[in-house]
């Protein structure tokens, strides 16, 4: 069964961003919020990154005949 390449960062987004909500807040409150913006901010980012580079080939130029 493929897994998508999305799935992937978003698992890896959440369970980076519960590791250090853990880490770096005691109080449950502000680790749910830390959690929410550590995760936003990586899912998003990446999608954003992904959008800037879609015009950009990924390969090298198709020879022309």
């Amino acid at each position: 069964m493929p897994v998508s390449h999305f799935f992937l960062m978003v698992v890896y987004s959440a369970i980076v961003s519960l590791f250090f909500a853990a880490l770096w807040r005691r109080d449950r409150k502000d680790q749910v919020k830390l959690f929410l913006q550590i995760f936003a901010g990586m899912v998003g980012g990446g999608l954003l990154l992904a959008y800037i580079m879609y015009p950009f080939p990924s390969g090298p130029p198709v020879p022309s005949p």
